[in-house]
């Protein structure tokens, strides 16, 4: 924004020497002060007044949790979705594959809840020995 070099500021304490003359000068410096510690006062507080209601609004984020709160939160996820799987409202897909749905209702009946099923496992691609035997025979 502003820059103030030797020259403007020297021009500015010599224009306020001349307004207000020697005398002054103290007393406006400690006027100035007194405003300045004033503002910065009341701004801090209104930041943290701001701060507070935007805390609020948006609730606890991640980095205000707790480690025992997020340990807590992921033990009660683990713990209901393990009692669901057990109940059989979930399939257990084997780790690292996709589950897609086996049926999605075309028709203007009410949708269910779709039946998850793994995905079959591709076939390993035959070696290169076991395709020259089978070209042999």
């Amino acid at each position: 924004m502003f820059s103030f070099g030797g020259q403007e500021l020297f021009i500015i304490v010599l224009l306020a020497l001349l307004l207000f003359g020697p005398d002054k000068i103290p007393q406006l410096a400690r006027t100035i002060g007194r405003f300045t510690r004033e503002f910065n006062k009341y701004k801090g507080i209104m930041e943290s007044t701001l701060n507070a209601e935007i805390y609020k609004a948006e609730g606890p984020t991640k980095d205000s949790m707790t480690i025992e709160e997020r340990i807590a939160k992921a033990g009660a996820a683990s713990t209901a979705f393990t009692e669901a799987r057990d109940a059989g409202a979930v399939d257990a897909a084997e780790p690292g594959e996709d589950a897609e749905p086996d049926e999605i209702p075309t028709s203007g009946e009410p949708a269910t809840e779709p039946v998850l099923a793994a995905k079959p496992r591709p076939t390993a691609a035959p070696s290169a020995d076991e395709t020259d035997e089978e070209d042999e025979e």
